[in-house]
């Protein structure tokens, strides 16, 4: 009951506060002009991350128990919306910069909160693991934030499912933090699905990957720990692990497909361009809507594959396996049929 409400008051909020965020953006020229590479046609506001993120904390502080590892988690999310915002008011941050900036934000985070992928034995390790994790997510939403309400609504979808495996595992912490993330997207997507009329802009999707990162990290699918036993693997995150990355399927698969391309194609990583994996979608003949809502799609079968682990017996957990890496083979396949360089 307390989850919902705080999934509602979250909802409420972005759809109340998302209104403002536009009025401001426009009143201190925070926009998003349009330009050879955008599929816009005009400026738009780029202020949404701001909307997102007042709606998902001020619920969470209303509702949720105010742990110092709650506080630690807003307090560095706002760090991530403050640090984008820079971006999206003009201030450009060469790439190179921005990915060390939030891989010492990262590292601060998780030796402070003790939030982390432990999978090894030594804990320096697993810091710069869990570090280079977080900054991997956020520069993935923010790469993937190419169109109207598809961070928004990938965000939204992976939030659900998240929400689930934290009910089921008796973690009501992830729980609440995923349910309060998935109704501050849910009311911002009523403005930033197509035709848009704000966008989340680089505070708004690395905030978004920073808490589904923090999200990934913390959950622990207990009934897991059959097979890890089975494969007499110490560590249950090891196992565990392998559900949230593919509920992030979407983003993850969308940045190793971009970087390995660009690297074939002996271009650089941080250059701009129409080679996603929206992109190619879109260039097929869908419209934006049509795209956006494929990939709204794959979200829902992802997340179905990843709660459907949770009872898995280990001969059912590596079909399910076998089957994420063939729709990648496939996906890979199909997007690479779409001519992107000269």
């Amino acid at each position: 009951m307390e989850q919902l409400i705080c999934f509602f008051i979250a909802l409420i909020l972005s759809l109340s506060l998302t209104p403002l965020a536009k009025l401001l953006a426009r009143r201190i020229n925070v926009l998003d002009h349009p330009n050879h590479r955008k599929i816009h046609d005009k400026p738009i506001p780029l202020m949404g991350g701001m909307a997102i993120f007042l709606s998902s904390s001020l619920s969470l502080l209303f509702f949720a128990p105010k742990t110092p590892e709650l506080l630690w988690i807003l307090f560095f999310g706002l760090i991530f919306i403050l640090f984008g915002f820079l971006d999206d008011a003009g201030i450009k941050i060469r790439a190179r910069i921005k990915i060390w900036s939030h891989l010492v934000f990262a590292l601060l985070f998780v030796h402070l909160t003790g939030i982390g992928v432990f999978l090894f034995p030594w804990w320096w390790f697993n810091l710069i693991l869990s570090a280079c994790f977080i900054t991997f997510m956020t520069n993935s939403f923010n790469m993937l934030d190419g169109m109207d309400g598809l961070v928004s609504g990938v965000a939204f979808f992976a939030g659900l499912s998240f929400f689930v495996l934290g009910l089921s595992n008796n973690l009501s912490d992830v729980a609440i933090l995923s349910i309060a993330l998935a109704g501050a997207c849910l009311g911002f997507l009523k403005y930033n699905f197509n035709p848009a009329s704000i966008f989340l802009g680089e505070e708004g999707s690395t905030f978004i990957g920073f808490i589904l990162a923090t999200i990934a990290m913390k959950l622990k699918i207990f009934s897991l720990w059959n097979i890890a036993l089975v494969l007499n693997i110490p560590r249950l995150q090891f196992v565990s692990f392998i559900v949230p990355l593919i509920i992030l399927g979407i983003p993850i698969f969308d940045t190793f497909f971009v970087f390995s391309n660009r690297l074939l194609h002996n271009l650089k990583m941080s250059t701009p361009g129409k080679d996603h994996s929206h992109h190619r979608i879109h260039l097929m003949g869908l419209s934006q809507k049509m795209t956006v809502l494929t990939l709204y799609a794959v979200q829902i079968v992802l997340g179905a594959i990843a709660l459907s682990m949770v009872t898995a017996s280990l001969v059912q957990f590596f079909s399910l396996i076998i089957i994420v890496i063939t729709l990648a083979v496939f996906a890979c396949v199909f997007l690479l049929r779409v001519k992107v360089y000269t």
